[in-house]
């Protein structure tokens, strides 16, 4: 019997990288924000009298399953997710024969860096 598929087709085995990743299903997606610059101003006695947070910053992982030939993205570049640009710090790559292919990235945006 001929294999049929229903739904999203994935790579599925291993496979060579054929073409940047195009399309995907983001099976996973986890974000937390941070300021970067955290400032803190006592008085005489060392009470805190100000507190000052500035420069947010988000940090977090994206897990794609891939759908269709690709090449996994270098360190350093630029990957956009729900409209947000997000700068990739960690690349993670996991092909298992009869399992799918998938990709896991460590993200980063920062408030005052523009990603392009």
């Amino acid at each position: 019997m001929a294999s049929s598929t229903k739904g999203t087709a994935h790579l599925h085995g291993i496979s060579g990288g054929v073409a940047v990743i195009a399309t995907a299903t983001v099976i996973s997606f986890s974000i937390d924000k941070e300021h970067a610059n955290k400032l803190v101003t006592v008085n005489e006695i060392g009470n805190k009298i100000e507190d000052t947070r500035d420069d947010l910053t988000s940090t977090g992982t994206i897990t794609l399953k891939i759908r269709s030939g690709y090449t996994v993205a270098a360190a350093f570049s630029t990957i956009s997710f729900n409209s947000v640009t997000y700068q990739i710090n960690k690349v993670g790559r996991t092909e298992q024969a009869a399992d799918f292919t998938i990709v896991t990235y460590d993200i980063e945006t920062s408030e005052y860096i523009t990603l392009s």
